[in-house]
């Protein structure tokens, strides 16, 4: 069987990479990558363990391997700069690392409440686990679990320094670098040992599929989480595997947009929020406290840099912070109100897809602050978002002032 990672790649650009990672792999003359449906194909003629696939590739049954997950695991490996193996979806990606190693002890820190969950499961299986905060000491600790970019907040933890502390206690430091993909970040280059991306996000980017990732540092690694995968049933569809190939294709160019416009909506909000607040220096106009007199927080990883001025964010993220950020308001109500009022942020979960969303996480997680929203940038034009953003904020404005009334 060839190589599923294809070494002519490794210097080009995420956008050639892209498009032409999985090049070696292609044996029809369709343009477009055909959709394999097959469960199942035939044997070569001559030798049951021949390849049947062209003149390198050979495929039996699609639990284990297929034409286009094949494609997919190349493409992926060549962006990531490791060796990428999928999954049904992001949590079964995450519990696929804790059943291939086994943790004892495990630190983790902020992240997605659902990766909490998969971690209770993983702990009813292995009695004894042990689960303490990044925070803490690492003494014992077998497995680091970092989320960088944060969900729901956007903003970004040192890499580097985790994966110090991780090695010196002789801990695996795993990276969740969902909410920024290549080429907003590259965790290996700051010490990450493994790398894992819930593909539903911004590497299938169109609302449309589910799908996990795994990347490793070596062939080796990859193949005995393929062997797990195969037993267990838990890779991706065929036809998701094709919408994900399908993704890939373009995400430079989306998630590169989608940083640069939440980057400026960001900036924008902060502004709004500053501008209502009055100092010795600035007297709020009617209209500044009608936009931004209800913001109470803006958190994003762009102004984690202006406020502390940590050097690692920029050579962490050289190409953009990714494209959420949360937005906390004086209450509950107020943050229900614009979630249910913007044209054009769908109020949905999830995150990453071609489409701005806004999120209400209390909903989901009862832990989550009830005044948050969740924004996931989409790729409108900064100008509509923007609008559309300043519309609602004075329809909150109007809405309370008429409510106080009553």
């Amino acid at each position: 069987m060839v190589e599923l990672k294809n070494p002519l790649y490794n210097t080009a650009a995420p956008s050639t990479q892209s498009i032409h990672a999985d090049a070696h792999l292609r044996v029809t003359s369709d343009v477009a990558v055909p959709i394999s449906v097959s469960t199942t194909f035939d044997y070569d003629k001559t030798d049951v363990k021949g390849c049947n696939y062209g003149p390198d590739q050979r495929y039996v049954y699609a639990r284990e391997s297929q034409p286009v997950q094949a494609k997919v695991e190349a493409t992926l490996s060549t962006l990531t700069e490791g060796y990428a193996v999928i999954y049904g979806s992001g949590l079964s990606a995450a519990f696929a690392v804790l059943i291939e190693h086994k943790p004892k002890k495990i630190a983790i820190g902020e992240c997605y409440f659902g990766v909490k969950e998969v971690l209770k499961q993983y702990q009813r299986l292995v009695p004894g686990v042990q689960v303490v905060g990044t925070e803490c000491s690492f003494d014992g600790v077998d497995l680091v679990w970092l989320e960088s970019p944060v969900n729901p907040t956007g903003e970004v933890k040192d890499i580097s320094s985790y994966a110090l502390r991780a090695h010196a206690a002789g801990a695996l430091l795993v990276v969740d670098a969902t909410l920024a993909p290549p080429p907003l970040s590259y965790p290996f280059r700051q010490g990450a040992d493994i790398v894992v991306h819930s593909a539903t996000k911004y590497l299938g980017a169109h609302s449309d599929l589910l799908a996990g990732v795994v990347v490793t540092k070596s062939a080796k690694a990859a193949e005995s989480l393929r062997y797990t995968r195969y037993v267990l049933g838990t890779g991706a569809g065929n036809l998701e595997n094709w919408l994900l190939l399908r993704s890939l294709r373009t995400l430079e160019v989306r998630v590169r947009q989608q940083s640069q416009t939440a980057a400026r909506l960001v900036a924008l909000l902060e502004s709004h929020r500053r501008a209502a607040v009055a100092t010795a220096c600035h007297t709020p106009s009617a209209q500044e406290l009608k936009v931004g007199g209800r913001i109470a927080a803006v958190s994003h990883a762009s102004l984690q840099l202006c406020a502390t001025h940590c050097s690692f964010i920029e050579s962490q993220h050289p190409n953009g912070f990714g494209a959420v950020f949360a937005i906390r308001f004086a209450s509950k109500d107020s943050a229900l109100f614009v979630a249910r009022h913007l044209a054009l942020h769908r109020f949905a979960t999830s995150l990453g897809g071609v489409e701005s969303l806004v999120d209400w996480r209390h909903g989901w997680d009862a832990a989550a602050d009830p005044t948050l929203l969740r924004v996931s940038v989409g790729l409108e034009a900064f100008d509509d978002l923007a609008k559309d953003w300043t519309q609602t904020l004075l329809a909150l404005h109007d809405h309370e002032a008429a409510q106080a009334k009553l």
